[in-house]
């Protein structure tokens, strides 16, 4: 409300309150003046009941008089509050129109006809469609412009709300800016051929661009030469500069990684034809200094070609980790056992990145890292296992052993018994069972414990080889069984040795008796055995192709041929004549110049 309307209010009330006053003003004059006639009757009649009655119709007056003045000041408020809340009203319905027109005038002269935004820009803002100075409430993007691509040049129409209307306005988005170019200088050799791109470092541009060379200088010889080169963007703004083109023997700069040899290669254009000009010293200087800055100066005919060669350290050490494994008695272990290998050119440290908890069974995830001097570091990781010691020892060496019989054995030897947590450890050796007076299989019998009471025990299988004794008692068993006449002993043969392909080895006889099986050479060693302790003239005969063996027997002052091997047709023969023996063979044959007749 203005400062006008607001005293024009103030005076409205002071009229009103001067107006009650006034009122209330002449009816007190009017009641002193009742009063005083009155005064005056009484003080002529002096009665003193006629006073009496004159004081009560005093009274009634006054009372009458008081309301009457009351009602009529009750009355003049009234018509004040309805002249105030018609003035309110009044008022209102003006501030609420002159609102009104404001936002009119706003919305429809408030904002541009159009927004231009230079390509590139970062973001479309509400303010940028005011006109200058205004400032509208209520506004916001219907248009999302989180799609508008603000690089692209293009027209959009973008709808605005204002105060719950929609506004369009158009948005043109333009580039008028030149390329930001970084431009450089060159170093090429004698064959270079032109291209723009070797003269720029960078280009800034929101829209394509294209670099062109205006001039291009005829280029015979080492030196400087002058290039006039502009950068042109895809809506023709252009900037333009001129740099050099030195052409050298050498390159201008080279970056190389410590540890890497530098080689003329590396800074020469063309070895073959600029080699001499360059010293091999001066490059080996280079390779034995580490990080660094350094140049080396080539002139040819009063020119001089500078090579700044920069030598760095980038990569980070190599490094290799392995998984540990410990028990969970011990308090400390050293990074180094996590680390497999670790190389660098320069120097470098590892650091334990994980605190381990030790004593907690289980596996951590172990953190090391690697940093050279020049800050380049990596980081691997392995793994921690924490066990428990609960695996006995390990007994090694404890392999078959054959023994003569009486031989004295040394258990211990060759045997050794390995824990992982405790290496080797003693043990002891049971071989109470071990009797090297009688062949046969024996078991000593060995019992190892570490120092955190897991034990093992594991048996060794000891053999105590029979020796020609034993045969003999063997083979008169075996004859006690059979009875001694030729054809009882093979019958007893042929039915308790059975027929398998296995040839006895070093001794059929021993093989036959104890594994009651083998084939024809078992078969025919056993009988003949058998048949010289019973007193018989015996020997052992086979064919030509050694396909089969058997014996011939001198019975009754002639040799015969007798056959113990339990298979079909071999088991026919009992004594058999030459004649007899070959019909019977089938075709095989013997030589009958190693064995005598049997007719």
């Amino acid at each position: 409300m203005s400062n006008e309307k607001k005293q024009n209010n103030t005076n409205s009330k002071k009229k009103s309150n001067n107006k009650v006053n006034n009122n209330t003003k002449n009816a007190t004059k009017k009641n002193t003046k009742i009063k005083e006639m009155k005064s005056n009757d009484t003080s002529k009649k002096n009665n003193p009941d006629l006073d009496k009655q004159n004081k009560d119709i005093k009274n009634e007056v006054e009372k009458v008089e008081e309301k009457e003045v009351k009602e009529e000041i009750a009355k003049e408020k009234k018509n004040i509050k309805k002249s105030k809340k018609i003035l309110y009203v009044i008022l209102s319905i003006i501030c609420f129109l002159l609102g009104v027109a404001i936002i009119l005038f706003i919305t429809f002269f408030g904002f541009k006809k159009s927004v231009t935004l230079e390509a590139g820009s970062k973001e479309i803002k509400i303010s940028d469609f005011y006109k200058q100075g205004k400032v509208i409430y209520k506004t916001s993007f219907v248009t999302d412009i989180k799609k508008i691509d603000l690089n692209k040049v293009g027209s959009y129409d973008i709808k605005l709300k204002v105060n719950k209307k929609t506004k369009t306005i158009k948005l043109n988005i333009v580039d008028t800016t030149p390329p930001k170019v970084k431009f450089k200088d060159y170093y090429a050799n004698l064959d270079y051929e032109f291209n723009p791109d070797d003269f720029i470092e960078s280009i800034d541009d929101v829209s394509e661009t294209k670099t062109n060379i205006i001039s291009k200088p005829d280029i015979t010889k080492y030196g400087d030469y002058k290039i006039k080169l502009e950068v042109t963007d895809k809506y023709n703004n252009k900037v333009e500069a001129t740099k050099t083109l030195r052409i050298a023997m050498s390159r201008q700069e080279v970056v190389k990684e410590l540890g890497d040899k530098l080689t003329k290669e590396d800074i020469l254009y063309n070895v073959e034809e600029a080699g001499s000009y360059l010293n091999q010293e001066e490059i080996d200087k280079i390779n034995n200094q580490g990080v660094g800055d350094y140049e080396i100066v080539i002139k040819v005919d009063d020119i001089e070609f500078k090579t700044n060669i920069k030598v760095q350290d980038t990569k980070a050490p190599e490094l290799e980790l392995q998984n540990v494994t410990i028990y969970n008695d011990q308090t400390e272990i050293l990074k180094e056992k996590f680390i497999k290998s670790c190389k660098d050119a320069s120097e470098y440290t590892t650091t334990l990145k994980t605190k381990i908890t030790y004593k907690k069974v289980g596996n951590q995830e172990i953190t090391i890292e690697a940093q050279d001097k020049y800050g380049n570091k990596v980081e691997k990781k392995a793994t921690l296992s924490i066990i428990e010691d609960k695996q006995p020892p390990v007994f090694r060496g404890l392999s078959y052993m054959s023994v003569n019989k009486y031989t004295k054995i040394n258990f211990n030897y060759g045997v050794s018994a390995y824990d992982a947590k405790d290496g080797n450890v003693s043990f002891t050796v049971d071989a109470s069972k071990v009797n090297t007076n009688v062949y046969g299989t024996y078991y000593a019998y060995y019992t190892a414990v570490d120092k955190s009471g897991n034990k093992v025990t594991a048996k060794r299988q000891i053999y105590v080889r029979y020796d020609a004794s034993d045969r003999n008692a063997k083979v008169n068993s075996a004859l006690a069984k059979s009875g001694r006449n030729y054809e009882s002993i093979r019958q007893w043969i042929m039915k308790n040795v059975r027929y398998n392909s296995n040839n006895g080895g070093s001794d059929p006889i021993w093989y036959g008796l104890t594994s009651w099986a083998g084939n024809c050479i078992v078969h025919a060693y056993l009988y003949q055995a058998m048949l010289q302790k019973a007193g018989y003239e015996a020997r052992i005969i086979y064919t030509t192709d050694r396909s089969h063996y058997w014996c011939l027997v001198k019975i009754n002052g002639k040799w015969r041929h007798s056959d113990a091997t339990p298979t079909y047709r071999h088991e026919m023969v009992s004594a058999f004549t030459d004649a007899e023996r070959l019909e019977h063979l089938q075709g095989r044959d013997w030589d009958h110049s190693k064995w005598p007749e049997a007719n």
